[in-house]
């Protein structure tokens, strides 16, 4: 039993190492601050060390892991590559992670899982009778834990940015209808607008239209970075009212109110799904306790008669 519970507790903190190394920030400094130190500490002995300054996971982890998914990405098909390009896209690109990046995480959790259960069987004496229940759920756990990451902070993402966009859809129309430009009405979301999902993915597409990008492509590529369908919606409208010439300014009032009637039918379904979801709480957790309540004095009583 002791045994069980230590290797249960040391597979958990293996796959709490493992999330740590997916999501925590980077902590290496900017070019910027390297050259300001440097000027600060200039006395002719203090020199950036640019290799030094990186944490660990940017020396060895990262490094280690974009090895591996190099191998990966040459076994994988294509439409699995294509695929996964798109939804860590979706999810922000957190930490700049790649394909070849995830790949390799998910590689190293498929191959250290399983050795790392073979360590432990060994290592504490377990029945190996064991392992043919405890090996492939290491490895289905390895697969499957990336995916679940990465499908949790895409839902996270969206949900923010369809919190925030009926305000900054307030804000856009309010803007265009003082007489802005649609980029300038961008320019004065991402000035005004607090920091976020989506003032991040205006910014990026004021950015790729200045450099030459049509803003129709531009848009749509960040319509597609997000994959909220309102958002979608949004741009569509955009793209079709610059197009036919019709006022920007009604049209994203239409959609400002639109999306506004949305996000309340959303909220309508989960509080009318909301009992539903109580149902099994309750049935698992209070029921019991009250059965035990109210008929275990009885049972205890009609034991003791019996008895006698």
């Amino acid at each position: 039993m002791m045994e069980a519970a230590l290797l249960t507790l040391m597979f958990i903190s293996f796959l709490c190492l493992s999330y740590n190394l997916l999501t925590v920030k980077d902590r290496r400094k900017s070019s910027i601050s390297v050259r300001l130190e440097y000027i600060k500490n200039q006395d002719g002995h203090n020199e950036p060390a640019d290799e030094l300054s990186l944490s660990f996971k940017e020396r060895v982890i990262k490094p280690m892991l974009d090895n591996i998914g190099k191998a990966m990405m040459k076994l994988a098909p294509r439409e699995m590559i294509s695929g996964l390009e798109e939804k860590i896209t979706m999810a922000g690109r957190p930490n700049n992670w790649s394909v070849r990046n995830w790949l390799g995480f998910q590689a190293y959790l498929v191959f250290g899982l399983p050795a790392l259960i073979l360590v432990l069987f060994l290592q504490f004496r377990i029945d190996l009778k064991n392992l043919a229940l405890f090996l492939p759920a290491s490895v289905l756990i390895g697969l499957l834990f990336p995916n679940m990451v990465l499908n949790s902070r895409i839902r996270k993402r969206q949900a923010e940015v369809s919190k925030t966009l009926p305000d900054i859809m307030d804000l856009l129309t309010v803007s265009v209808e003082a007489g802005l430009t649609f980029d300038s009405a961008l320019a004065k979301v991402v000035e005004k607008a607090p920091g976020g999902t989506l003032a991040s993915e205006f910014e990026t597409a004021l950015q790729e239209i200045k450099v030459g990008k049509s803003k129709k492509e531009a848009l749509y590529q960040m319509a597609d970075r997000i994959g909220v369908q309102d958002f979608r919606s949004f741009v569509g409208a955009v793209i079709q009212a610059d197009q036919l010439g019709v006022s920007l300014g009604n049209v994203l009032r239409i959609q400002s109110e639109q999306i506004r009637q949305n996000r309340k039918q959303r909220i309508s379904e989960k509080a009318m799904k909301a009992p539903v979801k109580m149902l099994i709480p309750m049935v698992v957790f209070i029921f019991p306790s009250i059965f035990i309540v109210l008929l275990g004095p009885v049972v205890i009583n009609l034991i003791e008669m019996f008895s006698k």
